[in-house]
Formats: C-alpha cells, structure tokens, sequence
C-alpha cells in the first residue's frame, strides 16, 4: 500500500483542512441530534431514514450513514447524507473503508480509512483514519489524535472536543484556549 500526503478532506459542502480533528456523533433520533451539533459534532451519523429531515434542520452539518446494503445508501444520498461507511464510492460522496478500497477511490480527498490495522500504521498510510472509541476513551482520543487520526467517532462529544482541542494546541495547530506565561 502505497502512502500518500496528507491532505484536504471534502464532506458535503465542507472542507476540512489536515490538521483539523473531527468529532462524528452516533445518535439514534432527533435529540441525540440536536444535542451533539449543541456539542460541536463535525459529523453526525444515524439511521438513513432520518437523513432528510436532519438535513433541512443543519444544512451544513456533515450527515454519516452506515449501511450494508446499496439500496438503502442511494436512498440516504438522495436525502442528503455526504458520508457512508462501506464501498459506495461510486454514489459521490464521502466513504469510509479498508484501506483497500481507500486505494481504489477515484475521489482521494472523499475517503476516510478504518480498519482493524494499528491506528500508527493507518496514519502512514496518508489516508485520513477514523478511529470509533467507547465512552469515556478521552485518553486513547488524545494519543490517537498526537498520533494523527482524524476523525473520533465517540459518543460524548463535548468531552472528546475539549481533549482534541488540547492535543491540537500541544502540537501547535491552534492557538492554547488560556496562554499563560509561567515565569517566576
């Protein structure tokens, strides 16, 4: 498997920049919706029937579906999702997959990678890597994060945001939330 540079990942209408962290929410209706964009949700996923309605309510919220079967994942892209676990590459949207079918992707900055592979070895692939952590996980968050991964698929989203925000101002992608100088 060859590596390839890190780059500009395209969901939806949104573009995030390679040193963004991203935090997917799983929710199981309309609430667990409103709380996790409250939270600060980049992704949201949930069952496709609900996929119309979520999106008329965030236009710009980026909408994830899981799904085994093409049919149901056509019905999703027709409502407005912009992201789907498995191979649907060919619908236009955003996937996510092994790396396997991340190599056979024609839209490279679309692909996310999971897979049961080493979160280090995912990372050198180049591809952007999801990791999904049960809750509360904020500590392999935050060393999954300083190892590169991405997007956190979590449950508790408001915590993973405060520990992916501090790993990104440890490593100098954004500024510290309260700089203070320690000097004696």
């Amino acid at each position: 498997m060859g590596v390839r540079a890190a780059g500009v990942l395209r969901l939806g209408g949104r573009r995030f920049e390679p040193w963004e962290l991203l935090v997917m929410a799983v929710a199981q209706g309309l609430d667990g919706v409103h709380a996790a964009v409250a939270e600060g949700a980049d992704i949201v996923e949930l069952p496709a029937p609900l996929v119309a309605v979520v999106r008329d309510a965030y236009p710009e919220l980026v909408i994830a579906v899981r799904t085994g079967s093409g049919e149901v994942a056509r019905e999703a892209c027709a409502a407005g999702a912009d992201l789907l676990a498995g191979p649907w590459a060919e619908l236009g949207v955003g996937v996510v997959g092994s790396l396997a079918e991340a190599a056979r992707a024609v839209a490279a900055e679309r692909v996310i990678v999971e897979d049961s592979r080493p979160v280090a070895e995912l990372v050198a692939s180049g591809w952007p890597v999801l990791v999904s952590l049960p809750d509360p996980d904020l500590a392999r968050a935050a060393v999954f994060a300083w190892q590169g991964a991405r997007v956190f698929r979590v449950g508790r989203v408001r915590e993973t945001r405060r520990a992916l925000r501090m790993v990104s101002a440890i490593r100098g992608d954004i500024p510290p939330a309260n700089a203070v100088r320690g000097l004696a």
